[in-house]
């Protein structure tokens, strides 16, 4: 279970510009707000234990809690969830497909990727896009990569929100690791799916509700929670100018401002 959000994620939502951060608003509504929660999983843990996995509801003795599904229906025509598709919400479901690394290289405007290559697995790390995408003046340092600086700007609100997908709300460990297959759902959110006579473009609640059902049911087969120590308490974990940001503007503990 991810407890914490990665610094560096913080880091780049602090400083996105405001282009960019109403793309990502756009796209995928409120959900950056995840990185100001503090989860509470003992809490979580005893709520599971009232968890009906047949029925998908809550139970209280006799007092059923209303089923979450009606509520997430709601959010279809929900500006906060769904503002690109509020007039016409499309209801179908998205069914997510994983890309192989050379479709991905494509999605994220890549040319040359050889750190892709000698990833051990499928995942890529947050720190990985995050260097590419998430810093000003990332271009000037990974230009041989890129196709192109104008594709590079275009790209850096979708390469933050598969960061903040792919570790916060469909996270695969607490290493801050992204499943290949969520790079083409959030793909699918901002981009719709092109289906030769129309483009189609899905929500992601949905999905959502499914992966804590699924999380839920998990729990309920003796599934043990992954716990991650608090790495916003140590400096190692951000370098250089990235530490000196967030200790100081994230954290909120003084400093100078730019």
């Amino acid at each position: 279970m991810v407890t914490v959000p990665d610094p560096y994620l913080q880091v780049w939502w602090k400083f996105m510009n405001n282009g960019d951060n109403r793309k990502v608003q756009r796209h995928i509504g409120n959900l950056p707000s995840l990185m100001e929660m503090v989860a509470w999983p003992d809490l979580i843990g005893t709520m599971v234990k009232f968890w009906d996995s047949d029925n998908m509801v809550f139970w209280f003795g006799e007092v059923e809690m209303t089923q979450t599904i009606e509520e997430v229906l709601v959010s279809y025509e929900n500006v906060d969830m769904c503002n690109k598709r509020k007039r016409q919400p499309d209801t179908d479901l998205l069914f997510p497909k994983t890309w192989d690394f050379t479709e991905i290289k494509e999605k994220l405007s890549l040319v040359k990727a050889d750190w892709m290559d000698r990833l051990p697995g499928p995942n890529i790390p947050l720190r990985k896009l995050y260097c590419r995408f998430g810093r000003a003046r990332a271009y000037e340092k990974f230009k041989e990569e890129f196709v192109s600086e104008e594709k590079w700007k275009e790209t850096r609100p979708l390469a933050f929100a598969i960061c903040l997908l792919g570790t916060m709300v469909f996270p695969q460990r607490p290493n801050y690791t992204i499943h290949p297959s969520v790079i083409m759902v959030t793909h699918a959110i901002f981009y719709g799916v092109d289906y030769g006579s129309a483009t189609k473009y899905y929500t992601l609640a949905p999905m959502i509700l499914a992966d804590i059902y699924r999380a839920l049911d998990k729990h309920l087969i003796k599934a043990h929670y992954l716990e991650e120590p608090d790495p916003l308490r140590r400096s190692d974990q951000l370098a250089g100018h990235d530490w000196w940001m967030y200790h100081n503007h994230c954290n909120k503990t003084g400093g100078l401002k730019f």
